[in-house]
């Protein structure tokens, strides 16, 4: 599951805003479909969000620090302002490789331990940011980082 504010062409912003990467709807009045198909109160478009493989993008994988690519996402009709990270549905890798599906934040951090590695694991103060990314024309491609 991935949390996204959103902000519409009117300016309008909506800071609680879901959508599942392997679950797509139907736009109506269309033949594709979309992770999330939502319709601003009072607008004629529907707007929508679809997440891509990162292997179609160039690596935006930035010198000398941690950022890390999460997701690259197709928009048209609004733009993700930010990613929320205090949900379900974040993945991990632990010091001895050991994958930890679906970690849930308390109060923004997450705590653990990995048993084969016998050390304390942890994720805290993660900051993100959404980015601009191209891949030809149409849409609005965001990048969506965390550190």
């Amino acid at each position: 599951m991935a949390y996204v504010k959103v902000r519409f062409p009117s300016g309008d912003v909506n800071d609680n805003v879901w959508f599942h990467p392997k679950e797509e709807s139907e736009i109506p009045g269309s033949r594709g479909t979309a992770n999330l198909v939502i319709k601003q109160k009072g607008s004629k478009q529907w707007a929508t969000i679809q997440s891509e493989g990162k292997e179609d993008y160039p690596d935006y994988e930035e010198k000398n620090n941690d950022w890390k690519t999460y997701a690259y996402i197709d928009c048209r009709g609004l733009e993700v302002t930010d990613w929320i990270v205090n949900a379900k549905g974040f993945t991990a890798e632990t010091p001895s490789g050991e994958i930890v599906d679906d970690i849930e934040f308390e109060d923004g951090e997450y705590y653990g331990y990995d048993e084969k590695a016998e050390t304390d694991t942890s994720i805290l103060n993660i900051e993100t940011r959404v980015i601009k990314a191209s891949k030809g024309s149409g849409g609005k491609r965001r990048a969506c980082k965390r550190k």
